[in-house]
């Protein structure tokens, strides 16, 4: 079978999830390379394209980063916005509705 990864699917793959607001990938941790790969860094600006629920965005916007965080699916980017309200970090995050594969 498949698929045709539009906003569309995305948006019905978002919507599958727990009504909790975790849904899918929404209660995770962020990637543990990400954590390795910036751990020497100095906070600066990130782009987090295909956000999804968040996790990266909102561990790198709580460890003082200026995090703009993309995805194509509303439902992914409000699940991700409710998550990163119960963070320190909501100030320093923008979330983007856009499709990043054209």
């Amino acid at each position: 079978m498949t698929h045709e990864f539009d906003k569309e699917y995305w948006e019905q793959h978002w919507q599958r999830g727990s009504g909790d607001g975790r849904g899918y990938m929404g209660g995770n941790p962020p990637n543990p390379y990400l954590a390795r790969e910036t751990s020497g860094l100095a906070p600066g600006t990130a782009l987090d394209a295909g956000c999804g629920a968040g996790a990266e965005a909102i561990w790198l916007a709580s460890r003082g980063w200026q995090v703009t965080a993309v995805d194509i699916s509303a439902e992914a980017l409000a699940r991700a916005a409710q998550r990163a309200t119960a963070s320190d970090a909501s100030e320093r995050l923008r979330w983007i509705e856009a499709d990043a594969s054209v």
